[in-house]
């Protein structure tokens, strides 16, 4: 397998609609910074990761256009309406994401630590997988590494299936990076997770309560 330093590409997903929160949900400011800014931070610190790759909705090329730069790239969905499987399809017709290993993560998970960005993606390099996945405490987190061989696999299903299909059949090729780190289960989803985001206790303690329930689920308690 190819080595990873800085040859990955990061393919964010900002192209929902965020009803919940409002069409400008990702540029809601978080402790005096916009969302997506947060999220961009993450993917540009990681040394493992060269290009991001960021989803936008149709006809928002002005609004995002302040994120360009020789390595943040820009791609409109055209309709995402048809879900997040659209959206990771626009990304991976990029001509960016062509020939490499990508990264998938949604663009409103602030918190994900780059070092742990730089874990995984190494972590996807020695086990030489498919897949990698983060995981906190049996909770499935993002980003998820994929190996460029599996390109052709988000364009085989249907419009409804996204990733899960392609998980179920990559699971004996799929590695789980069991890490320490609660915000990479933490989406700011509603407006009780934006209230909460800038208060790192309060937004891990989301994150062990589901947690919870998910042991407690698995024990029939």
């Amino acid at each position: 397998m190819v080595g990873l330093k800085k040859q990955a590409v990061a393919i964010l997903l900002a192209a929902g609609e965020g009803s919940r929160l409002g069409g400008d949900k990702l540029f809601t400011e978080i402790d005096g910074r916009p969302m997506i800014e947060r999220t961009l931070r993450c993917y540009r610190k990681a040394e493992t990761v060269e290009d991001i790759v960021i989803v936008i909705p149709p006809g928002s090329a002005a609004r995002f256009a302040h994120l360009k730069s020789p390595t943040q790239h820009l791609v409109e969905n055209p309709d995402p309406s048809r879900g997040m499987i659209s959206s990771i399809r626009a990304g991976l017709e990029s001509g960016w994401t062509h020939e490499r290993h990508f990264l998938i993560a949604p663009a409103d998970m602030p918190f994900v630590p780059s070092e742990i960005v730089d874990r995984l993606v190494r972590t996807f390099s020695v086990r030489r997988c498919k897949v990698a996945l983060p995981a906190y405490k049996g909770l499935g987190g993002h980003p998820g590494v994929f190996h460029r061989d599996l390109r052709k696999d988000f364009f085989l299903l249907g419009d409804t299936s996204g990733t899960r299909e392609i998980l179920f059949r990559y699971k004996q090729e799929t590695f789980r990076l069991n890490v320490p780190e609660p915000d990479i289960c933490f989406d700011v989803d509603t407006p009780e997770h934006l209230e909460m985001a800038a208060d790192p206790g309060r937004r891990w303690a989301c994150v062990e309560l589901r947690a919870d329930a998910r042991r407690e689920g698995q024990l029939g308690v």
